[in-house]
């Protein structure tokens, strides 16, 4: 369970990105996030992880604060939170199974990371997941060769290896056409369901809400301003929320 209570960030004295922002995400759920831009959506994903130190407030995972945690404590519990990036955040010269296979790193040696040590069983795994997202044709084709969609799904697949609790994703469909958006909502709805993960996601798209999200938070000036399930989320109450 993620629970987050009253978190407060601001970058200066007369700008608060996020005023006492609190709401419970369970496993299995999917959490959109939404707002104009500057509302102050990433910086709430951000500080999910502690990407970003924050003013005030609490991010309790499964009960533990990772505002309190040490350096190292905090490495720990990051690796069970994967990241989905809008621009993708892939090595582009090297290959699908190369890439996902980076999301094992945090759980590597320093050694075995620079040299690419991996396992039978990782590799296996990493294969597997390729296969899952649909991408097993493009397992040993560098990724700077595949589409916007298919970089995603990759994106998607490293997060896995990391067997995450959490997945963090952040506009991770804004820079797709609407077939590939389409899919990778619907992998995450998917991955939500099957895998118990908790599933947080800042969209531009409030159809795409609606379609598959749980749960809709929305942000305005760092505040929160809406708390509900989709269905509850008016066409009156869209206006107002980028007013």
């Amino acid at each position: 369970m993620l629970v987050v209570n009253s978190l407060a960030k601001s970058y200066t004295h007369d700008k608060q990105s996020l005023q006492a922002v609190s709401f419970k995400a369970a496993p299995g759920t999917v959490t959109a996030v939404i707002g104009p831009s500057g509302a102050g959506k990433t910086t709430l994903l951000r500080s999910l992880n502690q990407l970003i130190s924050d003013d005030a407030g609490q991010v309790l995972l499964d009960d533990q604060d990772l505002r309190q945690l040490n350096k190292r404590a905090l490495q720990r519990v990051r690796r069970n939170i994967g990241m989905i990036f809008q621009n993708y955040n892939l090595i582009e010269p090297l290959t699908v199974l190369e890439n996902v296979l980076h999301g094992c790193l945090g759980a590597k040696s320093m050694i075995s990371g620079m040299l690419s040590l991996y396992t039978t069983a990782e590799r296996e795994e990493a294969l597997a997941l390729i296969d899952e997202m649909g991408l097993s044709d493009f397992a040993y084709t560098a990724c700077r060769q595949l589409s916007g969609g298919q970089k995603q799904r990759v994106g998607i697949a490293r997060a896995l290896m990391q067997h995450p609790k959490m997945l963090l994703c952040d506009e991770p469909i804004a820079s797709l056409d609407p077939k590939s958006a389409t899919l990778v909502m619907q992998t995450l709805r998917q991955l939500a369901d099957a895998k118990q993960l908790i599933v947080i996601v800042n969209l531009h798209q409030v159809e795409m809400a609606r379609d598959y999200a749980d749960h809709v938070i929305a942000l305005n000036q760092g505040q929160l301003v809406f708390d509900g399930t989709p269905d509850a989320l008016s066409d009156t109450q869209i206006q107002a929320i980028y007013a």
